[in-house]
């Protein structure tokens, strides 16, 4: 399967998703409009590895999202949207989960989390709660497919991009509509960046040829930050199957970004063909639809590709969340809620489904407020966690309103501190700069009891010699 340049992907959404599966038909009366006081249908549509300025309605000239773009237009987008931790795995356990991957076991890609919290994820609260529970496409917690028991959802489709809105059309036919719905559609896009950059062949079918006269410039960030964590020369070193981009020229780095952007294109088209499979049974209008991705990409700020660090273009998702007709602000961008995607979507469904998990265990708050315009903010600050797997070493961030900081276990600056007000890049670290101590000092003392709150007894020792005590 070859996909088409920018120009042809320029046309409009209704020919997106004029696809040869019958998306398109007519619209049918399936499922009546939820009466009052009845708690609505809840869609979460997900892509992987897709940052948060990669969507046209962003304000990037170098892709062009419709489908993103006119949910964006009946809802509101987040711009402080962050993972819990960036990598697919451990992000998604936090997703079903509403907990820190440290919380749940699920340390890296592959570690299954603990039994309790998986009893307790979202899809057994959700079919606790009367809910119809669907899940299509990509799972990877750790199965890259839903398994066939154990999550409270009923698979409907396996990971396959290009098959997930037929499958979501023939499972909504086949629903009563007897119960509400919730439907979570998992995409792989813009994933392919992963094969794409170790020339490996694409999952959906390899590019059309592109000239490098038409990739995008390299981003202002290109270069690395002062006093760049050193952590971050080992970790490319130690991986290169996944930082494969050692020898890489400039002009690579904008075939990348290229290829990049394409590979989100390719997932907006399925997200615009799911949306009209919603039309369809009348089920968009009053659903509460929530979009975000599990984490983002390196997409060549500071010469990184992939994911793993603490860098904004890896942390940062895109996040939109479109309420019920008339519940809701439309066309709203929100630059002050910070929300920890992983925790705050667990309680943001719960929310809409009158559902009140212990607020001792589960530290997200929802999203609901602000997307009804009934609040601005959310956290005082998120938190995120990785682990730099080639060399086997933690690293952490706090992210607030304006500064963020970030430490990794060890080597030489290991710790960093942003204003992201006036250096949205990332490229001076005022961690060495005593006129920003005391800022420096009050997130150290945040982080720190961060690691109290959720046991992580590994941050705890890093941080106790600047911000903590014995016990």
């Amino acid at each position: 399967m070859n996909f088409a340049t920018p120009t042809a992907v320029a046309a409009t959404l209704a020919a997106l998703t004029a696809a040869a599966d019958g998306t398109a038909a007519p619209a049918v009366a399936s499922k009546p409009a939820p009466s009052a006081g009845q708690h609505p249908d809840i869609i979460v549509i997900m892509t992987d590895q897709q940052t948060a300025g990669a969507m046209s309605c962003a304000g990037n000239p170098w892709v062009r999202t419709p489908a993103m773009d006119a949910l964006a237009a009946d809802g509101v987008r987040f711009t402080r949207a962050y993972c819990p931790y960036p990598l697919s795995g451990p992000c998604r356990a936090s997703l079903v989960t509403g907990r820190m991957p440290f919380e749940v076991g699920a340390a890296d890609n592959g570690i299954r989390p603990s039994a309790e919290a998986l009893r307790e994820g979202i899809g057994h609260r959700m079919s606790a709660a009367g809910y119809e529970c669907l899940y299509a496409g990509k799972w990877h917690v750790p199965e890259v497919n839903l398994p066939d028991s154990g999550t409270g959802f009923r698979r409907i489709s396996k990971m396959d991009d290009p098959t997930l809105a037929a499958a979501c059309d023939a499972a909504l036919g086949a629903c009563d509509g007897r119960k509400p719905l919730f439907l979570v559609a998992s995409l792989l896009n813009p994933h392919e960046i992963c094969e794409y950059g170790r020339n490996e062949t694409l999952q959906y079918g390899e590019l059309e040829p592109f000239a490098t006269g038409e990739c995008p410039n390299l981003p202002a960030n290109f270069m690395p930050s002062t006093y760049a964590a050193e952590a971050l020369t080992l970790e490319r070193a130690a991986s290169p199957r996944y930082h494969d981009t050692g020898t890489y020229t400039e002009d690579d780095w904008r075939r990348y970004l290229y290829a990049y952007y394409r590979f989100v294109e390719r997932v907006d088209h399925e997200v615009g063909r799911l949306i009209e499979v919603l039309k369809k049974y009348r089920l968009y209008d009053d659903a509460v639809i929530l979009f975000l991705s599990d984490h983002g990409d390196g997409a060549a700020a500071h010469g990184w590709n992939q994911k793993w660090n603490l860098q904004e273009e890896v942390i940062n998702v895109p996040l939109i969340v479109k309420s019920p007709k008339g519940a809701g602000l439309r066309g709203a961008v929100n630059a002050a809620a910070l929300s920890n995607v992983g925790l705050d979507l667990y309680a943001t469904v719960c929310d809409y489904a009158g559902v009140s998990p212990d607020a001792g265990r589960y530290r997200g708050r929802s999203l609901r407020p602000v997307a009804e315009g009934r609040a601005e903010t959310l956290h005082e600050e998120v938190f995120v966690e990785t682990l730099l797997s080639g060399v086997g070493m933690r690293g952490w961030s706090i992210v607030g309103p304006r500064y963020k900081y970030v430490l990794y276990q060890w080597g030489r600056n290991r710790e960093a501190l942003y204003d992201l007000q006036s250096d949205p890049g990332e490229m001076v670290n005022l961690a060495v700069d005593r006129r920003y101590f005391g800022e420096l000092v009050r997130l150290r003392r945040a982080l720190y009891e961060w690691g109290v709150r959720i046991g992580e007894q590994r941050l705890i020792r890093n941080l106790r010699p600047w911000a903590g005590s014995e016990e």
